[in-house]
């Protein structure tokens, strides 16, 4: 009985992990195409519902579609380049505006731009402590001088917070004192993600790179 009761618990517990990212998944995906049809739909349905007699879904996702193409034009036009900072400091002057679309807009260039920032390899180092490690991610390298005579190689890393991984924060880490792990980013995400849950003994055990270079066991 106690061994049913345990594989009954392991499959309810299995079934959770394979289908709750599934249906989280489609009902963000139907909230969003939802949220894009009715932004101009409410607006452009009732002139399809005096024309045809019914409304028509997808009419408000092709018009937003329209509408930021049409609006990517514009706004990489020259003359409308150079008055758009004059709009953008009217609309700051609103009420909670200020405090609320400068992070917004900064967040949206982060996700859409070709430029942004790439994590570019996994890193094992000390930290907040000694004796305590920290998975981070490399965002750039550049030479510090933390003596007048003497260059030291740093490294920028981006530690992700668990279990949301958008936020964190960042550190300089002298290269020396980093371990380059032979791991993908995708992995060190599902780790970070899971709390350390997803930290199989084939991560545990793989190959690092010592500052970037030879890989050791």
């Amino acid at each position: 009985m106690k061994n049913m009761k345990s594989h009954l618990r392991r499959y309810f517990i299995t079934g959770i992990v394979v289908l709750l990212p599934v249906f989280i998944t489609i009902n963000v995906l139907v909230a969003v195409v939802r949220f894009l049809d009715n932004l101009l739909g409410r607006y452009l349905n009732p002139y399809f519902v005096k024309i045809f007699g019914n409304p028509f879904f997808g009419v408000g996702i092709l018009a937003s579609l329209i509408l930021i193409i049409i609006t990517g034009i514009l706004t990489t036009n020259v003359f409308i380049k150079k008055i758009m900072p004059y709009f953008e400091r009217l609309f700051l002057r609103i009420p909670l505006v200020c405090q609320i679309y400068p992070s917004v807009k900064q967040l949206v260039k982060f996700l859409f731009s070709e430029n942004r920032i790439a994590f570019k390899k996994v890193v094992l180092f000390e930290y907040p402590r000694r004796n305590v490690y920290t998975l981070g991610f490399v965002t750039n390298e550049f030479d510090i001088c933390l003596d007048k005579n003497e260059k030291t190689r740093g490294v920028c890393i981006y530690i992700s917070s668990a279990p949301n991984p958008i936020t964190g924060f960042f550190v300089i880490v002298p290269k020396a004192e980093v371990t380059f792990l032979d791991m993908s980013i995708e992995e060190a995400v599902k780790i970070i993600i899971s709390g350390g849950v997803l930290m199989s003994e084939e991560l545990i055990n793989k190959k690092i790179k010592e500052n970037g270079d030879n890989l050791i066991r």
